[in-house]
């Protein structure tokens, strides 16, 4: 049993961010594996970990509604990541674990708003996504059990390697994708056609 979290859905999911949650739970049934979501609302203690966290986006009403909340949480957060929890963090709720987490930057320096489909790269592979963002971090990163990325869409419906890959790292066992390969092949073969299309966006 896979458990993935979802934090504070009501405030954090601007963007159909919640929809990384979606991807990951029809990944695992079609790996033939089982999953079981959580949703940890402002006010509430988290009861127990969950292998799987995303942090989405929110608005900046939103944030004010619940940063207390959020910084209140980032000491449980870290300990999550040291025994294992994978995270995913989307826009302002990976701009807003700066200055909280530790190994991250305390300050982010503001550019030019770039609005438009990308084509980026993490550790060699491409990845797809809708950039909209005015936040001088990279498009997508890794720290440790921590991804972070400034691309909406969501992220792991157009990259869903991805997906399959923070899945594996939260089993911390081996790949499921031997399960069902051949139902996998089926759905990568659109999620290609996906990627293609948005990459002949990016261009223009």
């Amino acid at each position: 049993m896979i458990s993935l979290m979802q934090l504070f859905p009501g405030h954090l999911d601007l963007n159909g961010d919640g929809g990384n949650i979606l991807v990951l739970e029809r990944r695992i049934q079609w790996g033939g594996l089982e999953s079981r979501k959580l949703q940890l609302f402002p006010g509430q203690v988290p009861e127990v970990r969950p292998d799987i966290l995303v942090i989405g986006h929110g608005s900046t009403a939103a944030w004010r509604q619940i940063y207390s909340d959020f910084a209140r949480l980032i000491p449980t957060i870290q300990d999550w990541m040291q025994q294992g929890t994978q995270i995913l963090a989307i826009s302002s709720g990976f701009a807003a674990l700066h200055g909280l987490l530790d190994g991250l930057p305390s300050t982010i320096e503001r550019t030019t708003r770039v609005s438009k489909f990308v084509v980026t790269e993490l550790e060699g592979h491409e990845i797809f996504g809708y950039l909209n963002s005015d936040l001088a971090l990279e498009a997508i990163s890794r720290q440790g059990n921590l991804i972070g990325s400034l691309l909406h869409g969501p992220l792991l419906a157009k990259n869903t390697w991805l997906a399959d890959e923070i899945i594996e790292k939260a089993r911390g066992a081996e790949s499921r994708i031997a399960v069902h390969a051949k139902k996998l092949d089926e759905i990568e073969a659109l999620a290609t056609a996906a990627r293609t299309l948005a990459a002949e966006q990016a261009k223009d």
